[in-house]
């Protein structure tokens, strides 16, 4: 009778403490002061490389940077953790960093994690070219998918159910 409460109890503690998988995202507009770019990275990433409160994105999809007419796609992207709230574009990236490279500059950007990894925040600041243009940053944090136990899962769970039910009306009899 013990076997089958300890079995019971381990089995609903499996079905309440599941957590399901899911990669939410952010997307980044930066528009204003003569820039409108428009990426997405996942909310908690390993950067490529780090320095200080800076992690460099490598290899990041968008729809690119509309700048002084030209438009450029990136190569990297740094992400600084500190500063006055400021951003900046190289053309030709800076030395183990391939350009195009955007910077953007703003405490309360991302949180380190002890692992290595960051969480990017959600939120909206003004950030200010090398030149004193105001521009807009807003970080949107889009939720993932939730996760749905696949049907092999649900049918393993009954049949084991199945299975300590009969083994009990086995003993009873």
């Amino acid at each position: 009778m013990k076997r089958f409460l300890f079995a019971g109890i381990l089995l609903a503690a499996a079905l309440v403490f599941a957590v399901p998988s899911k990669a939410d995202t952010v997307d980044f507009s930066l528009n204003g002061g003569g820039i409108t770019a428009t990426f997405s990275l996942p909310q908690t990433l390993t950067p490529g490389s780090t320095l200080g409160s800076i992690a460099y994105v490598f290899n990041v999809t968008g729809s690119g940077v509309t700048l002084f007419g030209g438009s450029y796609t990136f190569g990297t992207i740094d992400l600084g953790n500190a500063g006055p709230g400021v951003w900046s574009f190289g053309s030709m990236g800076s030395p183990g960093h391939p350009g195009p490279e955007l910077g953007i500059f703003i405490a309360g950007l991302f949180t380190m994690n002890p692992d290595g990894t960051i969480t990017l925040n959600g939120g909206q600041w003004t950030l200010f070219s090398l030149s004193g243009k105001a521009t807009t940053l807003t970080a949107t944090v889009i939720p993932g998918p939730v996760g749905t136990p696949e049907p092999a899962t649900l049918a393993l769970l009954g049949v084991g159910g199945l299975a300590l039910a009969s083994l009990r009306r086995k003993k009873i009899a």
